[in-house]
């Protein structure tokens, strides 16, 4: 017998017989007819989501719901329904601007399930004033059956700042409100069979995971596991490492905040199944055996062992890759672009060689390992990583080469700084087709600290290259362990911030439509691998256009828990964060070496960290790779 689990109630088989002659009505009387017309959200910002969309006409005071489904955009609709005679161009103009005199009023009504709220949703471009907010709130209220559960969306700054006004006689709600109600995630949409597996917490795992299994866990794992399918009860900030890992691999992954609490669910493991991960829902079912697992063709890297020298900053590009790694290829890039710009990399920066991670390999005996480890690689987990783990031995009980040590010491010390990081910059991260997100060390060192010292951080990120996980990752996309190499790169550290955060430069949920991706969070709380319930600022800055009175638009998706409910930048930061973004993406767009690099230029993306100094709130902008999605 074959089971289908269906969670969310929007795709149940009411809809897939739906009177799809309704195409819009004045009123809506209850839910069924709601769902009729429902479809999902042109963003796909948060999940479990149904939409439809909403009218009034200002000359004739009527309103109408319409069909999502039918009609893409509201212009389709008062074209082929209301016989609007203006092009797209007059109609975005009179009907989106900040006049009040306005054709239509236009919004979308959002239900989400699992809270059973219901929200107007205005386009982040609209400049729609509170007075007329109000008349689409109270039409909305007295035409709809769920006028208790109706609130107004806040999803910009603009629409945020008007909240004291709107208030009074309307009820809001904050993007953090609707963000705790979700109860889904798409990470990675696809579909996978394999063998389901509830394991609560991954990081302290007895039996060991295998490459057909599907895992439903709780805790967010450090790592992300070579596994078929993944899903998970506490929500990902789009641009983590574990989002990041999943994305590069296509293998789908979701967040279901019940997934331990189903019974149905529960009623599958360690039974074989089929998982589909789409963007408002997931489908599990019974499923054959397959045991067939995908081999990757091995991919050779090239690695230069001559180079001696440290590279400072200003002589680091692309072409160096071979020598220092792509970490600190692209900081020299960065750096190129810092001359023109209104950003800084961190001072004192230079990078060092893969030629000292070869010669240390080989004073200290671990370059005999890793030719046996290659040669003869371990068939059980638990043997690999005792072979691993006497590779790292190697690197961290060998002293390191004093003349190395001399000009470190010499370098730094003139720097005018006292503590820096020293991070890991190998061939095998930050590429196009592999991100490594996550995978090797980076180290601090301070000159007036016996324990942070020079020779410890070379070590240790020397070392992280035979991690178990960067093993792994890199055995699943076939590169070959023999080409991998570890280069330094070093910079001085921060060790107060303002804020710090990462970007990505493309709009990850709408597809061909302009807008970067931010996640920012107060001080030096971590965005990437955040603890337990903290939240970050999410949000999406779009570029100026005619729609925005030719202003920057920041659309909120929820705001830092840490930050009173407040950005975490200020508008003037946001405003010098995109603009320098929009030139970094440009120079790379332009000069940079990649072989994606022929794509349109709105749907190349670039990862990018950055930090806000805490001392003089200046912009400085540490990495940047290419997004793989």
């Amino acid at each position: 017998m074959r089971l289908r689990l269906l969670f969310l109630t929007f795709t149940c088989c009411s809809i897939l017989t739906m009177a799809w002659s309704q195409r819009s009505t004045h009123s809506l009387s209850d839910k069924k007819q709601f769902l009729q017309l429902a479809g999902q959200p042109l963003s796909s910002k948060y999940g479990n989501i149904a939409s439809i969309k909403l009218i009034v006409d200002t000359k004739t005071e009527k309103l109408y719901f319409i069909s999502s489904k039918y009609f893409r955009y509201h212009y389709d609709f008062v074209t082929q329904q209301l016989f609007y005679p203006h092009d797209l161009f007059v109609f975005n103009e009179e009907n989106y601007s900040a006049f009040s005199k306005r054709d239509y009023l236009l919004a979308n009504i959002n239900c989400n399930e699992a809270s059973g709220m219901y929200y107007i949703d205005l386009s982040v471009f609209d400049q729609m004033p509170a007075n007329r907010i109000i008349q689409l709130f109270d039409a909305v209220k007295a035409n709809s059956y769920f006028s208790e559960q109706l609130v107004f969306l806040l999803n910009t700054e603009r629409l945020i700042a008007l909240q004291p006004e709107l208030d009074k006689r309307i009820k809001t709600a904050t993007p953090s409100t609707i963000y705790a109600a979700i109860d889904y995630q798409a990470i990675s949409e696809g579909k996978v069979k394999g063998r389901l597996r509830f394991e609560p917490h991954l990081d302290s795992l007895k039996t060991p995971l295998l490459a057909t299994d599907i895992v439903f866990t709780q805790a967010t794992p450090e790592y992300l596991p070579t596994v078929r399918g993944l899903m998970l009860t506490a929500f990902q900030t789009p641009l983590s490492h574990l989002v990041i890992l999943a994305k590069n691999r296509h293998i789908p992954i979701g967040v279901y905040t019940r997934l331990y609490n189903d019974s149905l669910l529960r009623s599958l493991d360690q039974q074989w199944v089929e998982l589909t991960i789409l963007s408002d829902t997931f489908y599990i079912k019974k499923a054959e055996v397959s045991l067939g697992t995908p081999t990757a063709k091995t991919v050779h890297l090239k690695k230069d062992l001559k180079t001696v020298s440290l590279i400072d900053a200003v002589a680091l590009n692309p072409k160096l890759a071979e020598t220092v790694g792509n970490k600190a290829a692209n900081f020299g890039l960065l750096y190129t672009v810092s001359q023109s710009g209104k950003f800084k990399v961190p001072e004192a920066g230079f990078a060092i060689p893969f030629y000292w991670y070869e010669a240390h390999a080989k004073r200290s005996g671990a370059d005999k390992l890793i030719r046996q480890l290659i040669e003869h690689p371990p068939l059980d987990p638990d043997s690999l990583q005792l072979q691993l783990k006497a590779i790292r031995k190697c690197f961290t009980k060998t002293k390191v080469d004093t003349a190395l040590l001399h000009q470190l010491e010499q370098k730094l010390d003139v720097s005018g700084f006292r503590t820096f990081r020293f991070r890991s910059s190998t061939n095998a991260e930050d590429a196009a087709g592999f991100s490594g997100a996550g995978l090797y060390a980076s180290k601090t060192v301070d000159l007036d600290d016996c324990n942070k010292t020079i020779s410890n951080a070379l070590q240790d990120v020397w070392a992280s290259l035979w991690s178990y996980e960067a093993y792994i990752e890199r055995n699943y996309f076939g590169i070959a362990d023999e080409d991998v190499a570890m280069g330094v790169l070093v910079h001085r550290s921060f060790p107060d911030e303002a804020a710090n955060g990462v970007a990505i430069t493309k709009n990850i949920y709408r597809d061909s439509y302009a807008g970067f991706i931010i996640n920012v969070q107060k001080g030096d709380v971590s965005v990437v691998t955040p603890p337990a319930g903290v939240v970050c600022d999410q949000l999406v800055l779009y570029p100026a256009n005619e729609l925005s009175a030719f202003k920057r638009t920041t659309e909120v998706i929820t705001t830092s828990n840490l930050n009173d409910g407040k950005l975490v930048l200020s508008d003037n930061e946001l405003e010098l964060l995109q603009s320098e973004l929009e030139r970094i993406k440009r120079y790379y767009w332009k000069y940079a070496y990649y072989p994606r690099i022929n794509e349109q230029y709105d749907t190349f993306g670039l990862d990018l960290e950055f930090k806000f100094s805490a001392e003089t709130r200046e912009l400085y902008i540490k990495q940047v790779r290419i997004y793989n999605d």
